[in-house]
């Protein structure tokens, strides 16, 4: 399967960026799934596929740095031949759940199997309800974290993914237990346990210093890179 890269800042886009969103796509290109929408991600989702040919978005939460682009989404949708367009999301925070409507066919985080993917939920750490996804197909495994702290949930459903997408929303300098993002070493050392392929840190602050975070979990894990929109993945 391949892993585009829509956007990876958060909790807003850096300048001439875009927040979390990702395109999967299976080998045969007959299977695409849309990973979080946030700010600025859809006009890049537009350049690599159609929307009549994605199989579903899902949300990890309904944070508007993942899911901004979702309203407008919703717009675009009533200028197309489009009868219902699927959205994998949970239920709250129901103000921001009110937002996903019109053409907008709604289901919640459950495990399902979409074309040639079988897709799997887990609950994270995060202040509102997350999910981590992960994807399985193609003889191969991919895990994206959503936002979350360390915690065993997210440990145990990495086990032995290919790719690793890892919330690195914080510094070691800042980072605590109680705080809502992992650091460049949580991330590492998850993917380190998980006996992971490759780690992919993102839900980059545009204020922090990128080149520090990336020594630093490679410090731990070699095989890291930081996401750049518009990067395309192997997985």
């Amino acid at each position: 399967m391949k892993l585009s890269i829509l956007g990876c800042n958060g909790p807003f886009p850096d300048q001439g960026g875009a927040c979390s969103g990702y395109l999967v796509e299976s080998d045969s290109n007959r299977t695409k799934l849309v990973l979080d929408l946030g700010s600025g991600t859809l006009s890049r989702l537009l350049e690599l596929s159609s929307l009549n040919s994605i199989d579903a978005l899902i949300l990890s939460h309904l944070h508007f740095d993942h899911m901004s682009d979702v309203t407008v989404l919703s717009y675009m949708l009533d200028f197309y031949d489009i009868e219902s367009f699927k959205v994998i999301c949970q239920e709250t925070p129901s103000e921001n759940r009110r937002l996903i409507r019109g053409k907008l066919d709604a289901f919640p985080p459950q495990d399902l199997q979409i074309g040639e993917f079988a897709v799997q939920f887990t609950r994270v750490k995060h202040p509102v309800e997350t999910y981590a996804i992960k994807i399985i197909g193609d003889d191969a495994v991919f895990v994206y974290t959503g936002d979350t702290n360390e915690c065993a949930e997210i440990e145990l459903f990495c086990s032995g993914a290919d790719t690793i997408l890892a919330d690195c929303g914080l510094t070691s300098e800042v980072w605590a237990p109680s705080k809502p993002h992992m650091n460049p070493s949580g991330c590492a050392r998850l993917a380190r346990d998980s006996r992971a392929g490759q780690l992919v840190l993102s839900h980059l602050n545009p204020l922090f210093d990128k080149g520090k975070l990336l020594n630093e979990a490679r410090d731990i894990f070699t095989n890291t890179r930081l996401a750049e929109a518009g990067m395309q993945i192997r997985i």
